[in-house]
Formats: C-alpha cells, sequence, structure tokens
C-alpha cells in the first residue's frame, strides 16, 4: 500500500471593499506552484512556498451578466471557480468512484474566501455544489444493471466543542454525542443521515441546513466564522445480492469549511485562570497539533484532542486521499495571518496517507456486524466496569453513574451497527428514500402555506433580510411585511394568545429583546409606506440606520433596522418607487454605520494608516459582542457592565523602539463597588465563550452550581489605571530646563488630576547646570542645535513634586509607574496611604528625584528627545477592603456608544494635544531666550556706540573697534538664532562632521 502526501492547495483572493478604501498594498505574487509572501515592514524580507497548485483569483477577471466571474482574455492567469473544480473536485469523484475515502478541508483568516472555494455564490458556484451535481450525473450515465447506487447525506456544525446536527428539524439545539465503535471509528450518535437521489435533493437539504445555522447564528449571537461546517456524503455502490455474494463498495466524502484560522493563536483566554475559554479554539488548535505531529513524522498523535481530529482521523494519516485548500488575503494589513496560513499549509503538505479501496463483501460484513452486536451484548448484560477502570477508589454513586455511561455507550454502538446492515439492503434504503422525498415535500408545502399566509412570494412586497457576517448566512430569513401590522418580538401580546389574531406575529429570539419589541404598520392604499413604531419600553434597542428609534418612523427602501444586539436586516420595499437602490448593503456596512452612530471616530472616510484599518476591523467585530455580553451580564444579573477602550502607544509606557500601535481593550465594571477589569480581546473572546454558555444553560433552565473560579464574570483585582500624564522631551535636546504641571488624562479623555515635574539638565551627581559658575557652565550652556550634544555626555533629572486628583483615594495605594528610553522595568513611586485624604493635614510633597544619565549622546537618543514622551502612569489599588461604590454608574451611563466614544476621544488626539503643546513651549523658551540674548546685544551695542562716539576718529580707534566687535560677536551667548517656522514635527538630525571637543558638562 503506498504511501500518498496530502495535496495542498493556496487561492489568493480580490481586495476586499475594505481593504481599497485604505488603499492596501499587495503583498503577494504567485508563479507556478510557487506562492511568495512580502513582509510590508521590510520588503528586501520575503517567504517562498511551493505547493501543488497555486491559484491567482486576485484579478485578471471580468464579470458575465449573470454574474459568472471568468478570466478577462486568453493571457489572464485568472484561477475560475472552474479550473479549481477541475484541478480537485474532479480528482474526488474519480477517488470516490474508485472507493477511497476523500476529504477536501478549507483553512485559512475569516474573509480570505475559505467559504467561496467551498461552497461559492449565485453563479459562481463553489466545489461542493459542482462534486454534489456531477456525482449525480455520473451516476446517470451508469449502464451496468447488476450496479446499484446508495447516497446519503449529512451536515453538521461544531461550534466550542458542541456537535449539532443541521438536518434534524427538532427546535432542539441539544448537542450530540461522539462515539468510537470497533468497525466505524469515531462517529456522531443520532446524526441525521438522509438518503438523496438527485442533486436538487442535495442543494434543498443544503439549504435546510443552511437555514438552520442562520436561525441558530441570529437567536444565540454567535459568530459563525467560529464555527466548523462539515458536509459528509457517504456513497456506496453494491455490487449483486447480498444472497449471492455480493459486495460493496465505500467512499465517505468530507467536505469541511474550517473556522476562521486567525483564531487559532489569538483566543483562548491564555494565562487566564478561566480554562475553559480554550474551548473556543480547541478544534483548530488541535488540529494543528495533529499536523505537526504527522508532518514530523511523530509515533503519538493527538487526535483525541478535540471534537474535529477525531471526526478527521482518517482523512489526516489515515485511509483517504485528503485535499487541503488555504485561502490568503492579499492585503498588507493581514500579513501575520496570511504568512501563518502559509506555514500551516507548508506542514500539511507533509502529511502522508495510505489510502485503500473501501470494498467488502456484504455478506462477511453483515456477519461481522452481527458478531460485534453479539458481544456488545454480553457486555450489556454484564455488570463488570471496563477493564481500565479502577473500581477499588471509587464511591458507589460514582461506579453507578460510570455503569450508566457504559450501558448507554454500548447501546449506541449496537444501534449504530443495526443501522449499518439495514443500510445493506437495498429495498430499506428505498424506503428511506421515498420516506425523506415526502418529508422534503411536506417542507416545501408548508412553506408555501407560509407564504400564502403572509402574502404570498416576496415579489412586488416590502420585506425584512438579514444580514449575517457570513455572506452564506445572509438573505436567508426573509419576514414579509404583507398584513396592516406586523409585530416583532419574543411572544405575542396575551390578549391575542386565544383570540383570532389581528396583528400578524413574528416570533424573533435572542438578546435585547422585548416580548413585545416593535411593530411594522403599513399606511395608504398600495400600503407603500412602512411605519416601524417601537413599543414601550424597547427604543434604545431598536435601531433604524444606526441611531435609536425613540417612538417611531418610516422606513424607507435599503434602510437598516436592529432589533436587540443581533437581529439585524435590510428593509426592502419595491413599492417604494422614489427610492429605490442598486446601493449593496452587507454586514460590514451596517456594522461600520452602528459604529459612527456610537460616536467612533475614524468610520466616516478612509482610514488615516495601517493601524487604523486594524482597529477598525476589530471594532467591526468587537462592537456587537460587548453589546452582547452586556445583555447577558443583566438577564443574569451580573452587575457588570462592558465597554470599548483605544489605548494609544502614549498611555501604553512602552519603552522607546519598541513599535507601538493603538491597543483595543474590553473594560468589565462592577456596577455596585466601581471596581474595574481591562480584558485584552483574546482574555475577553474566551470569557464571552463561556458567558455564552451560562446564557444558554439560562434558557433551557438548566440549574448548573458555578464556582467563584469558574465564573466568567469574576476576576482578580489588579490595580486600576486612573490616568496618564505624558511628559514630552523636546526641552532636554537644548539643555532647557522644565518646571510645568501636566494634566492626568483618564482613558476616557477626562482630566482626573494634575501631576507636578520638573526636568532638569545636571552633572552626573545631579547639582542643577543652572547652579555651576559661570565657569562651569561654559560648555554646558543651553544649545541653539541638538546636534551640538552629539557624542557628549548628557545627565537630565526627573524630579516629581506632587500629584493632586480630583476624586478622593484616601486609604487607598496610589502608585505611579513609568521608564525612561529603553527600560524594561518599571520606576515606581508610591505614595503614602493618607496622601490623597481628604481632610488630611498639610502634607509633605514626595519629591521624588532621579538622575538620567548617557554615556555618549546618539542620534538615537536626539530622536528620543524630540518625538517621544515619559508617560507617567498613575494606578490605584483595589480591593475588597477599599469599595468605592460612591456615584457608582448605571448600566446605561455604562453602555456601550458612550464609553467608546470618550475612549476614542482620548486616543491620538490628546497625544498629538500634549506633543504639540511640550513643543510649543519649548519653542517659546528658545524664543525668549534669544530675544533676550538679542536684547542683551543690543543693550552692549548701545554702550559702545556711546563710548566711541567719544574718542577720535583715527585709525588706531577704528581697529580698536573692530576688535571690540569681534569678540562680542564671537560670543556664543550672542550667536543664537531659531529657524524661521520652528522645528518640523519630526526632527531629521544630520551628522556633524567635525564636533570640537571643547569640555564636558559632567
Amino acid at each position: 500500500m503506498a504511501e500518498e502526501s496530502l495535496k495542498v492547495a493556496v487561492r489568493i483572493r480580490p481586495f476586499n471593499q475594505r481593504e481599497k478604501n485604505s488603499n492596501a498594498e499587495l503583498i503577494v505574487s504567485m508563479t507556478g506552484n510557487t506562492t511568495i509572501i512580502v513582509n510590508p515592514e521590510n520588503r528586501s524580507d520575503s517567504k517562498q512556498f511551493t505547493f501543488d497548485h497555486s491559484y491567482w483569483s486576485h484579478d485578471g477577471y471580468r464579470e458575465e451578466s449573470d454574474g459568472l466571474l471568468v478570466p478577462d482574455g486568453p493571457n489572464s492567469r485568472y484561477a475560475s471557480q472552474k479550473e479549481v473544480y477541475d484541478d480537485l473536485g474532479r480528482g474526488i469523484l474519480d477517488n470516490a468512484f474508485s472507493g477511497y475515502a476523500c476529504s477536501l478541508f478549507a483553512y485559512g483568516q475569516t474573509g480570505a474566501g475559505k467559504s467561496y472555494s467551498i461552497m461559492g455564490y449565485g453563479p459562481n458556484r463553489g466545489i461542493v455544489p459542482i462534486v454534489c451535481e456531477e456525482l449525480f450525473n455520473r451516476i446517470q450515465q451508469n449502464t451496468d444493471q447488476n450496479l446499484t447506487f446508495q447516497v446519503s447525506f449529512s451536515m453538521l456544525e461544531i461550534y466550542n466543542e458542541q456537535i449539532r446536527d443541521l438536518l434534524n428539524t427538532s427546535s432542539s439545539q441539544k448537542s450530540l454525542q461522539l462515539r468510537q465503535s470497533p468497525s466505524m471509528g469515531f462517529y456522531v450518535q443520532g446524526l441525521t443521515q438522509i438518503p438523496v437521489g438527485s442533486y436538487k435533493e442535495v442543494e434543498q437539504r443544503m439549504k435546510q441546513g443552511t437555514a438552520k445555522r442562520t436561525i441558530a447564528a441570529t437567536n444565540m449571537n454567535e459568530t459563525s466564522s467560529r464555527a466548523h461546517t462539515l458536509v459528509t456524503l457517504t456513497f456506496d455502490q453494491l455490487y449483486g445480492e447480498v444472497q449471492s455474494n455480493g459486495s460493496r463498495k465505500r467512499s465517505v466524502i468530507n467536505l469541511v469549511d474550517l473556522a476562521g484560522s486567525e483564531k487559532a493563536g489569538q483566543t483562548g483566554a491564555t494565562g487566564d485562570r478561566l480554562k475553559e475559554g480554550a474551548n473556543i479554539n480547541r478544534s483548530l488548535s488541535a488540529l494543528g497539533n495533529v499536523i505537526s505531529a504527522l508532518a514530523d513524522g511523530k509515533k503519538v498523535v493527538p487526535y483525541r484532542d478535540s471534537v474535529l481530529t477525531k471526526l478527521l482521523q482518517n482523512a489526516l494519516g489515515g485511509n483517504s486521499k485528503t485535499i487541503m485548500i488555504a485561502a490568503i488575503s492579499p492585503a498588507d494589513t493581514n500579513y501575520q495571518e496570511s504568512l501563518s496560513t502559509l506555514r500551516y499549509a507548508d506542514r500539511a503538505k507533509r502529511i502522508k496517507n495510505k489510502a485503500i479501496v473501501n470494498e467488502d463483501p456484504m455478506e462477511k460484513l453483515i456477519r461481522e456486524l452481527k458478531e460485534e452486536n453479539e458481544r456488545l451484548k454480553l457486555s450489556l448484560q454484564s455488570s463488570e466496569l471496563p477493564p481500565n477502570v479502577d473500581g477499588r477508589n471509587i464511591s458507589q454513586q460514582e461506579m453507578e453513574k460510570l455503569r450508566a455511561e457504559m450501558r448507554e455507550e454500548l447501546m449506541a454502538q449496537m444501534k449504530a451497527n443495526m443501522a449499518e446492515i439495514e443500510a445493506q439492503n437495498q429495498q430499506t434504503f428505498n424506503t428511506k428514500l421515498e420516506a425523506a422525498r415526502k418529508e422534503a415535500a411536506e417542507m416545501a408545502v408548508r412553506s408555501t402555506a407560509q407564504e400564502d399566509k403572509s402574502g404570498g412570494t416576496i415579489k412586488n412586497k416590502p420585506y425584512l433580510e438579514n444580514l449575517n457576517e457570513d455572506p452564506q448566512l445572509s438573505g436567508i430569513i426573509k419576514h414579509l411585511l404583507v398584513h396592516k401590522t406586523t409585530g416583532f418580538g419574543r411572544k405575542p401580546p396575551v390578549e391575542q394568545e386565544d383570540k383570532k389574531q389581528k396583528v400578524h406575529w413574528i416570533t424573533i429570539q435572542g438578546l435585547g429583546l422585548a416580548d413585545q419589541h416593535a411593530f411594522l404598520i403599513r399606511h395608504g392604499k398600495s400600503g407603500a409606506e412602512i411605519e416601524i413604531r417601537v413599543a414601550p419600553g424597547a427604543s434604545k434597542l431598536t435601531k433604524v440606520n444606526g441611531i435609536p428609534l425613540k417612538e417611531s418612523t418610516v422606513l424607507k427602501n435599503k434602510d437598516r433596522v436592529l432589533f436587540g444586539s443581533y437581529q439585524l436586516y435590510v428593509f426592502h420595499n419595491p413599492l417604494d418607487n422614489a427610492n429605490l437602490s442598486d446601493e449593496v448593503i452587507d454586514w460590514e456596512f451596517a456594522q461600520r454605520e452602528l459604529a459612527r452612530a456610537s460616536g467612533i471616530d475614524g468610520f466616516d472616510g478612509k482610514p488615516k494608516s495601517k493601524d487604523d484599518v486594524v482597529i477598525q476591523k476589530q471594532l467591526l467585530e468587537l462592537i456587537p459582542m460587548v453589546g452582547e455580553v452586556n445583555e447577558i451580564a443583566e438577564e443574569l444579573d451580573k452587575e457588570r457592565s462592558f465597554d470599548l477602550l483605544l489605548i494609544p502607544p502614549t498611555a501604553q509606557g512602552l519603552p522607546y523602539g519598541e513599535a507601538g500601535a493603538t491597543k483595543l481593550m474590553i473594560r468589565m465594571r462592577d456596577s455596585t463597588t466601581n471596581h474595574v477589569w481591562l480584558w485584552d480581546r483574546e482574555k475577553f473572546m474566551g470569557r464571552r465563550f463561556v458567558m455564552q454558555e451560562m446564557y444558554q444553560n439560562y434558557l433551557h433552565d438548566i440549574k448548573k452550581k458555578i464556582s467563584e473560579e469558574d465564573d466568567p464574570f469574576v476576576d482578580s483585582l489588579d490595580d486600576k489605571l486612573l490616568g496618564v500624564a505624558p511628559v514630552y522631551l523636546q526641552a532636554l535636546g537644548y539643555r532647557l530646563d522644565v518646571d510645568d504641571k501636566l494634566s492626568v488624562m483618564s482613558l476616557e479623555g477626562e482630566a482626573v488630576g494634575t501631576l507636578y515635574y520638573q526636568l532638569i539638565p545636571c552633572t552626573r551627581a545631579g547639582k542643577p547646570l543652572t547652579e555651576l559658575s559661570p565657569a562651569e557652565r561654559i560648555h554646558c550652556d543651553i544649545v541653539n542645535d541638538p546636534n551640538e550634544l552629539l557624542g557628549k555626555p548628557f545627565h537630565y533629572k526627573i524630579l516629581l513634586s506632587d500629584l493632586d486628583l480630583n476624586d478622593e483615594y484616601g486609604g487607598v495605594q496610589v502608585r505611579i509607574r513609568y521608564r525612561v528610553f529603553k527600560e524594561t522595568d518599571w520606576t515606581v513611586v508610591n505614595f503614602p496611604i493618607d496622601y490623597f485624604r481628604s481632610g488630611a493635614t498639610i502634607r509633605n510633597l514626595i519629591d521624588h528625584s532621579r538622575v538620567i544619565s548617557i554615556t555618549q549622546v546618539t542620534f538615537e537618543h536626539l530622536n528620543y528627545f524630540e518625538n517621544s514622551c515619559v508617560a507617567f502612569m498613575v494606578y490605584a489599588s483595589q480591593s475588597d477592603d477599599n469599595k468605592r461604590a460612591a456615584g457608582a454608574a448605571s448600566k446605561e451611563t455604562n453602555r456601550l456608544a458612550s464609553s467608546v466614544r470618550a475612549s476614542r476621544r482620548c486616543s491620538t488626539v490628546q497625544a498629538e494635544e500634549c506633543m504639540d503643546m511640550n513643543r510649543m513651549k519649548t519653542e517659546l523658551c528658545l524664543l525668549q531666550r534669544n530675544l533676550d540674548q538679542y536684547a542683551a546685544c543690543h543693550e552692549k551695542l548701545k554702550s559702545m556706540c556711546e563710548e566711541w562716539s567719544k574718542k577720535k576718529a583715527n585709525g588706531d580707534n577704528f581697529e580698536k573697534l573692530l576688535g571690540a566687535l569681534k569678540v562680542m560677536v564671537n560670543q556664543k551667548q550672542f550667536g543664537c538664532a531659531l529657524k524661521a517656522g520652528g522645528r518640523s514635527r519630526r526632527s531629521r538630525f544630520s551628522p556633524m562632521p567635525n564636533i570640537s571637543e571643547t569640555g564636558e558638562c559632567d
């Protein structure tokens, strides 16, 4: 049995609209099967990878009248959906008919184009639908009467390590169990396996599964990019009859759309005590570990670490012909994620599989399954525990629980074996196929009846259409608005439950929804005017075009409507001729609109920098999630509120030279104690999933006691950051003293206190230069050009004299942390506990001083003085002993909109204003110094003129006058001149060819 490498293909998509708006740069190129990615920060740094296929789908295409994308000419290198299918999909079909197990899985960052390659959109169908259609086309071409075919279809989703059956028509969302048997390996107990006899039936079932995904994602606020979707076709070719030595050739075709890969090392509450958060990425992380182990040839492969890897065990390193398609973004802003995907794919191509044809005599297969069931019956009748369980150290209650679990496992295996035996009978399969077709027909009739009840089809009727971050799930839910009044909410009014409804009611579920949430009312003879009227108490939870709806408004075509925190729709009204538009409204459009309405800057035009592009992307992702956890906290009475903070590099206290970018943090506030916690994105994402689980248990009345250790709303207390005072250093470049006060600004951009500080050029011993004698100062005076400091020693003193805080912090430990230049350790200034107590007697000033010594000034030091700062970060301790409930903010005032608006206000704006203010102060100091020197020069000249005007005008006196003038001009104090216009924002310090070493200021 020959080994075969896993086949790997990489595909690059076009720029999306966000990337176009931000003038994103292309960092990926392809030549043949080679893919090259360039580091946008260092163009000489490139990485090269070779795969089985490198598909260029970035440009070189045109759109046909039906929307199909095709190459724009004979020389175009554009890889269309047809080309990808021809290379990959046909091979899957050929292997399936040969009896091999086949697997195709798509990997990559969210939005990189995975789903487009796998499923496709509109006329640009992906590999999965084309494979399904071609499978039945080939079956139709069969002429062998002794050969019959059976095809079964299943569709499941793995979300947070929970398995959901997407074809189960029950409203229950109960997770399915993963079992293991000797004959079948890992399988999903109770998974719906639907017999299908045509591509149309497969297509109908795919729509059914997609609709269930959409409803679950909408009702439960789940993000589909973090769910894996697994479509499985079980394809049997039956030769002859069971009784006459017939045989079966089986191919299991797994088609997997994996969750967004950028979550695989970035989420999961790393370092957080709450380990449950790791469920978010357990599947992707485990898949990466499995691929690495297989690529390195390790004997122990961790398949059992996640649900996904258990199900894909055969596809990876087993009996399967496997293809991986990796999707990457072309944009420089996604460099790290794209590089990670390419490395992941590069490891995967080293995996070796040993695929065999799965063909067995049916009589032998049935006999083995029956024999296995007999063994299972004997085990079931026995009361013995499994041999791997030591029953000596467990209680009777635990023993009974183990026995019950063992019985359940054995029964599940027996049931699965019986289903497998029945599947060998063509008559049984045909009976199930007819039943499945009957069910599908009944579903179609119910759908038609619902449309008739609602007033017919969508054509020429107003309706609401859902939006979802996954384009596949957008437009799946459509609510017709054909009645006089249509109500939306969790349940209809009580008076309507037993009477003929006057209001057509549409039940919607989810966070932030009232029982009676909103009403849409048709006006006019044609009903072309649709008014949306918010129910009492739901005004803040209903938004139109991002703006909370106070009472009512008339909807216009393409208006966006948000019910609660996640039910997002676009209003379509073909009857509104005055407002018909071809404008495309998608999820991102609506989220940007909500962000603008929440007061977040930067969403009105193009992003100003690459940093802004990244922040915008994260904000669009996190804004609805933060709104969601606020609603969960309120529903569960957790006394917690959450908001977003944008923390600029200035407020992070980063060492000089460390690349700084605005950081997005999530703040949790205890509304009873006013304690706050700052979480990074990764920690928040991990805890959010546990919060969702708690909420689902609450909805289903599952009483599960949660300790503080496992409660995602509980975290250990750290010092609270009160604010930051960034002190800029331009004055040091001119040896100027600074004695000033600076506002301590909170992360919301509000002044919370005042810091009194000094920056004093000094000697190594800390003696200020202003206290030196004239003889000592001759080489330590103020300089006109910072370049004059190059190559010389330089010392300066940081002195903190006092800190005033607007609020009372008596009995609380307040401290300042800061670091200078490239220091990694913090300098900490602790205040006495009673320093800020109200009514305290006159306190001693803190008088913290520290001398910073530079052995030899370099260009790096000059750039540090000119463009950087020392961020004095003011913290207050938090503990259960110093709860400060005074004026605790209400839930409403802590809501997302105001907090985000405030945090944005203090981000780059505050930093730039402080820097400009400090620069202006420095320039004013220099100007004042020059004016003083010019005044002194003027007085000196005036005195000389008066003195020499009394002397005789002869040659000797003229020579003496010139000599006196030369002495005065050559004196350093009269040689200053500040360049017109001041110094530019970013100084360029050029080397001094000859620096005269006239002395040192040491």
